[in-house]
């Protein structure tokens, strides 16, 4: 698992690249899910949490080379400016794995409208 902390400006949209590999070799993650999960608290329960996404990867040249996509639109990124706590798991079949969280960063824009 990695610590890395995220930046946001508010109501932007913002596409993350996952790449997965195990020994240095890519791992297919084709029709693997991603479940990325944001709280205003770490001990918040999950049904109180303000982002709760979950992506399937879908079986293509790019899952299977390990390279997924994380997309947060600008309806899920509408947070009060601060900090947040998130993490991301990766799950496919009998396999459940919490591989990055931190804290989710949300900043202000410079314009307003």
């Amino acid at each position: 698992m990695k610590d890395v902390n995220l930046q946001i400006v508010s109501k932007d949209s913002k596409t993350y690249t996952i790449r997965l590999k195990r020994n240095g070799v890519a791992v297919d993650i084709s029709g693997w899910s991603l479940a990325f999960t944001a709280k205003l608290d770490f001990n918040d329960s999950d049904s109180n949490a303000l982002i709760n996404k979950t992506v399937i990867f879908p079986t293509n040249v790019e899952s299977a080379s390990g390279i997924g996509y994380l997309e947060l639109s600008s309806a899920e990124t509408t947070l009060a400016t601060g900090e947040y706590f998130y993490d991301a798991k990766l799950i496919d079949l009998d396999t459940r794995c919490t591989f990055l969280r931190g804290k989710l960063l949300i900043i202000p824009s410079i314009r307003l409208s």
